[in-house]
């Protein structure tokens, strides 16, 4: 009986980015192996470099539950096929294992198809040769829903005494704390909006979204678009889920230009217990005898246009007007090459991603935006360096809604605080730029200052 030895059910599902897209989601899967045993896995995801799986199987009547780490990794095999696969490491018994079995963890493969530009159902296998005869296609996968999940199903996988059981029982919902709370997925809202949430905790708050997005632009702009729309939306839940005001400043599509954007920037009036979001989404550059460290925005509507100051801003700059503003806490982030004027960052590389849920902990995203003070200025690439771009998505970008939702999890054991979710954002780009992820990107390294008090 292959089960008996090894074999590995587990939960995955596509998500998009942005990736949408990052905090943990919850899958499971349901296969059986060569001699038509069953399996059941469920996996935590929280990014390529960190999930974990609990599978479940019986074999000689006895019931085995067994965790196996899981990174994430792309690539193409000889036929020019593009793939992303699941592989496993460090498994262990849950259960006891009197009969002293072993486990092979098994690899996940999904292969990209080019003409319905889709991932296709996974496969898998425990063959470390990837023989593909040995290739089986997975029964079921299926993402699940934490508030539709009991304590029954969490049974099977978990003891009742593990850490992890705990944090996914506030994580769906099954504690009588108070203070617990999931943040519901919106809609977004139109430019230059407000929006009145219940004062849930701070009525004195308003979050402001200042979004820069170079939407229209041949190259990246389809990227672009799609950074614009869950950036809009994550933080329209954000201010939701702490009954903050939320306030939109949109610069995008035949409105982007240098003049818009110090408009938007010299309307803005923020209150001293305010929050101040300004995220550039576009082309970046240097000037090939430029000291300053932080990249120049290219506000250009057109790549004819002449590239000067009049047409491009230094991200240090904004960092300057916002901090002159008198907000709580300013947040400034550009998306955006660092390198010399036309050097391309776009990768053809297809990302298979995964739906990641934002059922986050209220007291964390409490800690980390009313309860924080000071200012934070970080970019995608240092100098020298392109910031890759996908249609779905930046790099930089998707990593910081992964590193933010990762940080505010109800399963994260770290500290919440803004210097590592600056920092994991820059991580995890760099991770997603390497050749595991992308044959033709270059390593981009992100540059941040952090200085909060408070988080």
């Amino acid at each position: 009986m292959k089960g008996t030895l090894s074999k590995l059910a587990a939960a995955v599902l596509i998500y998009l980015a942005s990736f949408s897209l990052a905090a943990q989601s919850l899958y499971e899967i349901k296969f059986v192996d060569k001699q038509k045993n069953p399996y059941k896995g469920f996996l935590v995801f929280f990014n390529e470099g960190n999930a974990y799986m609990r599978i479940a199987y019986t074999s000689n009547n006895v019931y085995n539950v067994v965790n196996v780490d899981y990174t994430l990794r792309n690539g193409t095999n000889h036929q020019g096929t593009q793939y992303s696969m699941l592989t496993g490491y460090n498994p262990v018994y849950i259960t006891d294992n009197k009969a002293g079995l072993r486990y092979n963890p098994d690899y996940f493969i999904w292969f990209y198809d080019e003409h319905t530009k889709k991932w296709g159902t996974p496969y898998t296998t425990d063959d470390s040769l990837l023989n593909v005869n040995n290739y089986i296609l997975v029964d079921s996968y299926t993402k699940l829903d934490p508030q539709n999940i009991n304590d029954t199903y969490l049974r099977e996988f978990f003891g009742s005494e593990e850490s992890q059981y705990f944090s996914l029982r506030k994580m769906c919902g099954l504690t009588s704390d108070s203070d617990d709370g999931t943040v519901a997925r919106g809609t977004g809202r139109n430019n230059t909006t407000t929006t009145d949430n219940k004062n849930k905790y701070n009525s004195s708050s308003t979050l402001h979204l200042v979004l820069i997005a170079n939407t229209l632009d041949p190259s990246i702009g389809t990227g672009c678009a799609t950074d614009e729309r869950n950036l809009r939306n994550e933080f329209n839940e954000v201010a939701d889920a702490l009954g903050v005001s939320f306030r939109e400043h949109i610069v995008d599509g035949t409105a982007f230009s240098k003049e818009n954007v110090q408009a938007e920037l010299n309307s803005l009036q923020p209150s001293e217990n305010d929050i101040v979001l300004f995220i550039y989404r576009g082309h970046g550059f240097r000037y090939k005898d430029q000291k300053e460290d932080w990249p120049r925005m290219d506000l250009r509507t057109s790549s004819y246009a002449a590239i000067n100051d009049n047409s491009s801003m230094n991200l240090a700059e904004v960092y300057g007007i916002l901090k002159s503003k008198g907000a709580r806490l300013n947040i400034i982030l550009g998306d955006c090459c660092n390198s010399e004027v036309d050097v391309s960052s776009v990768t053809t590389s297809n990302y298979l991603t995964f739906q990641v849920d934002n059922n986050s902990d209220i007291s964390k995203l409490k800690k980390l935006f009313l309860n924080s003070n000071g200012v934070i200025l970080s970019s995608a690439a240092q100098k020298g360096e392109v910031s890759w771009n996908t249609p779905e998505g930046g790099l930089y970008s998707m990593s910081f809604l992964q590193a933010l939702r990762e940080e505010i999890s109800y399963l994260s054991s770290d500290p919440c605080n803004w210097n590592d979710i600056i920092s994991k954002t820059i991580n995890l780009a760099r991770n997603k730029s390497t050749a595991t992820y992308c044959s033709n990107c270059t390593l981009q390294d992100g540059i941040q200052y952090v200085s909060v008090v408070g988080d």
